[in-house]
């Protein structure tokens, strides 16, 4: 199989997603990616959640230097990264027709190690992916914490994103019978602040708030 075909989607290809933007859309509205590799010790395959930051053309991937799965990745292993969002569960007239709208994209390649120069950006990034504002309103990293923290890039070069949106598609002869089909959306956003018991009296930050 050629690297174009390895590279698309395969069953419901017209579901395939080619809008850059769209897809971009999707990245930065999650938090979490789906890390896919072969451990290289005892060759069996591991799937670990983990944050993660898109910056322009690349994810940002971090962890700890002393992680036995970012050594692995260091060495240049290849990698599936998965990012999904789910926005409804399908019900059909059957369990067969039923399914999920969602869009995710698979991200393929070897990453590389950021050097210690790159690493403050790369940090920034990843915080305020996480928390906005965090950057300027937290205390600074030290000097341990960047050295005991490892962080990857991984090009957004070869990837495959699929969609589906839009009602059951339920069999002609379904449609017909007296049994309700349709869509249960599912919606993830942020609650309202809860300040730590050891913070107790200090204000929540605009940042925060907003």
């Amino acid at each position: 199989m050629s690297d174009g075909k390895k590279f698309h989607v395969a069953r419901h290809d017209e579901r395939e997603l080619f809008d850059r933007d769209a897809i971009n859309r999707l990245l930065d509205n999650q938090y979490v990616a789906h890390v896919g590799f072969i451990d290289q010790d005892n060759h069996l395959p591991f799937v670990i959640p983990m944050g993660f930051a898109r910056d322009n053309d690349r994810i940002l991937l971090h962890g700890s230097t002393g992680s036995r799965m970012m050594r692995q990745i260091a060495q240049g292993i290849d990698l599936c990264v998965t990012v999904t969002q789910l926005n409804a569960i399908v019900v059909a007239r059957s369990s067969f027709n039923s399914s999920m709208n969602y869009e995710s994209v698979m991200i393929f390649g070897v990453a590389r190690v950021l050097e210690e120069s790159e690493k403050d950006l790369a940090l920034e990034r990843i915080t305020e992916k996480l928390v906005p504002g965090l950057s300027k309103y937290g205390r600074p990293l030290v000097s341990k914490e960047i050295a005991a923290t490892m962080i990857v890039e991984l090009s957004l070069n070869k990837i495959s994103a699929k969609s589906r949106e839009g009602d059951p598609l339920d069999d002609d002869e379904d449609v017909a019978l007296p049994i309700w089909a349709g869509i249960l959306p599912i919606e993830t956003k942020l609650g309202a602040p809860i300040t730590a018991a050891n913070a107790a009296g200090i204000a929540v930050p605009s940042h925060i708030a907003n």
